[in-house]
């Protein structure tokens, strides 16, 4: 485990050393194009949703967190598995794009006795795994995650009996989606300390040296995980939408050019390392700032997608100098100010730490935007047809990490709830 940590660490410092190589002097207006001519111009910006268990489809408060997105990504299971129906969201808002969750390296492995002899899509995918699973060095069953099987995606044959599956119930079932949500792509495997039941390291090839020394591994890793993307596709079609979850194509632009859009789980935790994580996420100097991340994927699909979302983060605290007093802080009206100014799509959830979709306390409706961003650090800026948005960032760190402001037809709706820096 500790080789693991180490070559995290390496990754760390090499992406840390891609962004010093970069010339920005963060004191020098300039303005940054955020938006591409081929993205979505009908609102301030694309809006997305995730939720992994959605609630009654034929309750319209249910049906209205979900419709009101651009890209809803959905638990396949429950829309292949129960009588749950995407025609309800679909009806609401015709021009959705739904994709499905598809875990890329594990599956389920905890079954109760009733749930062994059923034939669902779930069980299917357990099934077609069990080939293929990987053991440790010390030669228990490896898993990367809580009650799965880690199995060895890196065999052609392992990710075309998991492709089978998924194209079979994406064109006979009633509910077809309009893409893919890859859970996840890393630069290599990434694994908690406490699984229960592990006591080794994962060995996925089975020569008796641990993954996160086995440099060869590790390239077979990386190979299979384009292979997914490219073999989706050539069964799927080219308008087959495919979002990267993990933090491969939030550092890679190469792999980013494989996809139509990245997700930023704990955004912006994933993707950048340091204090002063939101800073880093908007200065030009960083080789992956989103301003730079907005143009690697690809666009015909209507992206590109760069998802942001926190689900992790909000509550109360204690706010910053010179008051000190108890704010509540909602990290998703954070990550909705700097989409806003990225062109990025934000995530609303209905509370902290669940991932069920939700409506913000103050809607925007800004309009289209009128150019890019005037960036005159710590000074931001982007006008919209109705309004604007401003941003003065602080230390870059959650939870005060800039103040913001949106006006909407010369009202101010929204603010930062806490007093503006002086």
């Amino acid at each position: 485990m500790q080789r693991k940590k180490l070559l995290m660490a390496v990754w760390s410092l090499l992406a840390l050393g891609l962004a010093l190589s970069a010339c920005y002097n963060p004191m020098s207006p300039v303005e940054i194009n955020a938006l591409s001519s081929t993205s979505p111009l009908d609102r301030s910006c694309p809006i997305a949703a995730l939720d992994y268990q959605v609630g009654d489809l034929t309750d319209p408060a249910v049906v209205a967190k979900l419709a009101r997105a651009d890209l809803l990504v959905l638990g396949t299971w429950q829309f292949w598995e129960t009588n749950a129906d995407l025609s309800h969201i679909r009806a609401a808002n015709p021009n959705i794009k739904i994709v499905a969750y598809l875990r890329t390296k594990c599956v389920r492995s905890a079954w109760s006795p009733e749930e062994e002899d059923q034939d669902n899509y779930t069980h299917q995918l357990y099934r077609a795994a069990l080939p293929h699973i990987v053991y440790t060095t010390e030669g228990d069953t490896a898993s990367d995650w809580y009650d799965t099987y880690l199995y060895d995606f890196t065999n052609p044959q392992a990710r075309s009996d998991i492709l089978d599956i998924f194209t079979h119930f994406q064109t006979t079932s009633r509910n077809q989606f309009d893409g893919v949500f890859w859970d996840y792509f890393s630069p290599m495997l990434w694994v908690p300390d406490n699984l229960p039941g592990v006591y080794g390291d994962p060995d996925m090839d089975g020569d008796g040296v641990a993954h996160f020394d086995d440099a060869d591994e590790i390239d077979r890793f990386l190979r299979g995980q384009e292979a997914w993307i490219d073999e989706m596709r050539a069964r799927m079609g080219e308008d087959f939408i495919q979002i990267a979850n993990g933090v491969r194509a939030l550092r890679d632009s190469t792999f980013a050019a494989k996809v139509d859009g990245m997700f930023y789980e704990d955004f912006p935790a994933q993707g950048y390392n340091g204090m002063d994580e939101f800073r880093m996420a908007l200065d030009p100097g960083e080789f992956n700032n989103l301003w730079a991340a907005h143009g690697w994927p690809r666009t015909q699909n209507g992206g590109p997608w760069l998802i942001l979302s926190h689900v992790n983060s909000g509550g109360v605290y204690y706010g910053p100098y010179p008051d000190y007093e108890l704010r509540s802080i909602d990290a998703d009206d954070l990550t909705r100010a700097v989409a806003l100014l990225t062109g990025g799509s934000a995530i609303t959830y209905e509370s902290v730490g669940i991932r069920h979709a939700g409506i913000p306390e103050v809607e925007y409706d800004l309009g289209p935007p009128l150019g890019g961003v005037q960036n005159n650090y710590p000074f931001y800026r982007r006008d919209f047809e109705r309004g604007h948005i401003t941003l003065t960032m602080r230390n870059g760190a959650y939870p005060y990490p800039f103040d913001f402001e949106v006006w909407q037809d010369g009202v101010m709706i929204h603010r930062s709830p806490y007093p503006a820096a002086k």
